[in-house]
């Protein structure tokens, strides 16, 4: 049947009488049968149509916001995902609180991120200010206890056994002392590389003890979780206390970010930090991380 739609007066043509949108405006018409002389008309406008669309999508939306900060959506990321929208310190004092109140809760919404990146930068803030203030309290107590060389060699004397075997070749001797007392162009390579490289292994060593007990979690989820696990290196800015306090608090977050990640239960959730805390312990005692 040929007509004309009442809206935008153009010729349509429509197999049925009835409401129907008109394929020209986008109007809600009503297309009248002439056989009960019945007439056209506008129900809803193109522009009231579109309007009403808005609405409903609006709504929508609404009802699946987050809080400020989380994104929209279910598990549509951590509070550091909307770093760009909420702004750096904003997102950076949200996702410390998150992950330091709601582990659990915290790992969800990154695991479940609509867009994650790879290691967060919010990782790498955490790491370099760790690795500053560790650094910082080392050379602090190694100079002053030693001051200089000869005191660092006569304290030295004073041991047995290595004591002897350091004085014997006093090359190596000379080299340790040199490696707790870097010069500048050393001290920065060391802060710009330790904290990425700490953030790398720790991802290898997270995935590696996933893969021996069963899980077939992604690398890329490891890196983004040791990047933020790194917030309990900030706990370095209190010296010897705060790096025990730290890896207490970092074993407690590799617990329960493994068992969301990996879907563990409680007894493989216990094994995989278990194995965390063993190879954390080889590195650090091979001066690795």
């Amino acid at each position: 049947m040929i007509t004309e739609c009442p809206s935008c007066k153009k010729v349509i043509s429509t197999a049925n009488y009835g409401s129907q949108v008109c394929p020209k405006c986008s109007s809600l018409i009503f297309v009248g049968n002439p056989v009960k002389d019945e007439e056209n008309k506008v129900i809803k406008s193109a522009s009231e149509m579109k309007a009403e669309r808005d609405k409903i999508i609006k709504e929508a939306e609404s009802k699946t916001e987050k809080k400020p900060g989380g994104g929209t959506g279910f598990f549509k990321g951590t509070p550091w995902d909307s770093w760009r929208k909420i702004g750096f310190s904003d997102a950076f004092i949200k996702t410390t609180v998150e992950i330091s109140r709601r582990p659990t809760k915290f790992f969800h919404s990154m695991k479940y991120a609509a867009k994650p990146g790879m290691i967060p930068i919010y990782g790498i803030v955490a790491a370099f200010l760790a690795v500053l203030f560790q650094t910082f309290w080392m050379l602090k107590f190694f100079k002053s206890l030693f001051p200089d060389f000869v005191t660092f060699k006569e304290a030295v004397s004073k041991l047995q056994g290595i004591g002897a075997q350091l004085l014997a070749d006093e090359a190596k001797l000379r080299m340790i002392f040199d490696s707790m007392n870097p010069d500048s162009s050393v001290l920065f390579a060391q802060l710009v590389i330790t904290p990425l490289m700490s953030i790398v292994i720790t991802a290898f060593i997270l995935h590696l003890g996933s893969v021996i007990l069963g899980s077939k979690t992604r690398l890329s989820q490891f890196y983004r979780m040791s990047g933020f696990i790194m917030v309990t290196g900030l706990l370095s800015i209190v010296p010897v206390l705060g790096n025990i306090v730290g890896f207490v608090w970092r074993t407690v977050l590799v617990y329960k970010g493994g068992k969301v990640l990996n879907r563990f239960d409680s007894r493989k959730a216990t094994l995989y930090t278990t194995f965390y805390i063993f190879m954390q312990i080889i590195f650090s005692s091979a001066g690795i991380i």
